[in-house]
């Protein structure tokens, strides 16, 4: 039995304009072709609007909508890092409002459940400040303070606050080797950019039992299906290529060709999946989702699908 982990769950998500979650998962943390800024950061960056909140005993369930309407539900916990983008004040969950445009960020290397909508525990949530102008940045930096990525130089000064994730004041020493939040406010038009930051906040790297936490609840591809898909899949553009209805029937799914349509329907008690090869969009129940390539027809009657719709096929086992 094989589990699928954050990075897989990201290649499901790419091309939305969530950077991760049902959410455009950020494609420069799936395929990089320069391995330092494949490194850049450990973070998966999502962004979108409250649209709902549901208090839980121990934390609080953040429904958030993108702005292409996929769905991602965020479990904030005391533990959550939740601040203000413009202010750079700390808030908590009962802070959190309807309708506030929000950023979330989440290691990419911790398991998440296979289900639609994602439900995921973040490490950093940010609510955007529509009144007081303030950006956030997260990622690593080299010994001089430039994002690995080239995209902005920190030029810390006696006014820049710097903290551990303990809220806990530390010294610009202590920021070797850390991601770091960043926030801040202006930058130069130099090219990188260059800002004298806010406030920088050094993030602990995720334990072990962080990142076992979720894994314990993460579904598991069947070892039929496993097999299936390695004796019968090719690779396009870097993305292996699976068989729609072999996959889909061994994982329970009812298969019917549509013609009329070049695509086909798949039913599983009350959920539907529409797919149209050529298209990398398709309709999952009332919402939209998007392959990493689009399906293709193969031998003139064989469907073949990029294999991140493992994920969602998975989430309704």
């Amino acid at each position: 039995m094989k589990k699928i982990g954050a990075v897989a769950l990201t290649a499901l998500l790419a091309g939305s304009a969530w950077y991760p979650f049902a959410v455009q998962a950020n494609e420069d943390v799936i395929q990089m072709e320069n391995e330092d800024v494949k490194d850049a950061t450990d973070f998966v960056r999502a962004t979108g609007i409250i649209t709902e909140i549901e208090n839980k005993e121990n934390e609080r369930m953040v429904t958030v909508e993108n702005d292409q309407g996929l769905i991602t539900i965020f479990r904030i916990q005391e533990k959550t890092l939740l601040f203000n983008s413009g202010t750079t004040n700390e808030m908590k969950p009962a802070d959190l409002k309807k309708d506030m445009k929000v950023e979330a960020y989440y290691d990419k290397n911790k398991p998440m459940i296979l289900i639609y909508p994602a439900q995921i525990t973040p490490e950093l949530f940010i609510v955007i400040d529509e009144e007081k102008p303030g950006s956030v940045k997260v990622g690593k930096f080299d010994k001089d303070f430039l994002s690995v990525d080239k995209e902005l130089k920190l030029n810390i000064g006696e006014e820049t606050a710097i903290e551990n994730q303990q809220g806990e004041k530390i010294e610009k020493a202590d920021l070797k080797d850390k991601e770091l939040v960043v926030f801040y406010s202006i930058t130069t038009k130099s090219l990188p950019p260059q800002t004298p930051p806010t406030k920088i906040i050094a993030l602990n790297p995720l334990t072990d039992e962080e990142q076992g936490e979720e894994a314990e609840e993460a579904p598991s591809v069947p070892e039929s299906v496993l097999v299936l898909i390695e004796n019968d899949h090719y690779m396009k553009d870097g993305v292996k290529m699976i068989p729609l209805r072999k996959v889909a029937e061994e994982l329970g799914y009812y298969v019917l060709s549509q013609p009329e349509t070049n695509g086909a329907l798949l039913t599983k008690g009350n959920v539907t999946f529409t797919i149209t090869r050529g298209e990398k969009m398709y309709g999952y129940n009332k919402s939209l989702q998007q392959f990493t390539v689009a399906p293709e027809l193969i031998g003139g009657n064989k469907t073949y699908v990029s294999e991140d719709v493992l994920e969602m096929l998975l989430g309704n086992q």
